[in-house]
């Protein structure tokens, strides 16, 4: 009876734990759907306006306008121009992390993985946008480093979410022996 007591303890510990990693999943999704929108935002007022300059324009060698305009601001640099795939990688990033906010109703372990894995893509993919923005375009975009932050956020709340999950499920095996 004690150690049916201390499991139920320890597994209502454990949810509380998971909704607490959820919730700043959702936070950080949240922002990430905002830097997302402005970047969409900015990359659309800039295509046909030359003389644009959004918020994020400090100087030459900070701008946003200059990195969302060139050829990695779309598909991520990946997809050719004349792919249906080529999307602004605003736009991508808000779908992204309405995704990723969606997993996070769910505490289902195998979903929880699926959940890490798009987050770990995410943040190798902003390593390479990283080098591209740097060693390439010689640029800093306050918007785009603000996303990689997110995404190494999600990543890390995503981690620690799978952790406790696969603690509840071990408990719960246990708990049927």
């Amino acid at each position: 009876m004690g150690l049916d007591l201390m499991s139920f303890w320890k597994s209502n510990e454990t949810t509380k734990l998971l909704q607490t990693y959820n919730k700043y999943i959702i936070v950080t999704c949240a922002v990430g759907v905002i830097l997302s929108a402005y970047a969409y935002y900015v990359e659309v007022l800039a295509e046909g306006n030359y003389d644009y300059s959004a918020l994020c324009d400090i100087s030459e060698h900070i701008s946003c306008t200059k990195v969302f305009s060139s050829e990695y601001g779309k598909g991520f640099g990946f997809v050719s121009e004349n792919s249906p795939l080529n999307l602004p990688n605003g736009l991508m990033g808000m779908a992204f992390y309405g995704i990723i906010a969606l997993f996070s109703l769910s505490n289902d372990l195998r979903l929880s993985k699926v959940q890490m894995g798009f987050s770990f893509v995410s943040v190798l993919l902003s390593i390479r946008l990283a080098y591209i923005l740097y060693f390439i375009l010689y640029d800093f975009c306050v918007v785009c480093v603000s996303t990689y932050v997110v995404n190494i956020a999600n990543t890390t709340w995503t981690f620690l979410k799978v952790r406790e999950a696969q603690k509840m499920s071990i408990s719960i095996i246990e708990k049927d022996d």
